[in-house]
């Protein structure tokens, strides 16, 4: 199905790293996604890296290399709703719980333990990747 427009899904969302291979590891080894594709634009952007990471028809596209202006890591859930722009990626899961647990095992700080939202039928806790960027992980209730 398509928009009015033409749209037909989302399709990926990209983050800018400074650390290329531990944000490809995180994204695969910690949560589970694939790689499937790397690439280089030599004339375009010398020395930088890219690859989509997929979980299902989902991707996200990681950049590094080149200069970066890095951001400061949000420290609770007030301080990230309070900034401005694209906040976070949010991730389906079955068991909220059990990924949390999963995921304190392989090392990765809880931003946010989980907590319920009502209003919206969820489920939710708050993570870092090794970047800084928020990581959302959602459960319905309902």
């Amino acid at each position: 199905m398509s928009s009015a427009l033409g749209f037909t899904r989302v399709d990926h969302v990209a983050i800018r790293v400074s650390d290329y291979d531990a944000t490809i590891a995180f994204y695969t080894d910690t949560l589970g996604f694939e790689v499937s594709k790397e690439w280089t634009l030599p004339e375009a952007l010398p020395g930088a890296r890219f690859a989509y990471v997929a979980l299902g028809s989902f991707e996200v596209e990681v950049i590094a290399g080149g200069q970066l202006t890095t951001i400061v890591p949000t420290l609770d859930v007030a301080d990230h709703l309070g900034r401005g722009g694209y906040g976070h990626l949010c991730l389906r899961v079955e068991d909220l719980d059990a990924t949390v647990a999963g995921l304190k095992d392989k090392g990765v700080a809880i931003l946010a333990e989980p907590f319920e939202v009502e209003p919206i039928g969820q489920r939710l806790a708050m993570i870092h990747d090794n970047s800084g960027n928020i990581i959302e992980l959602a459960q319905a209730t309902a």
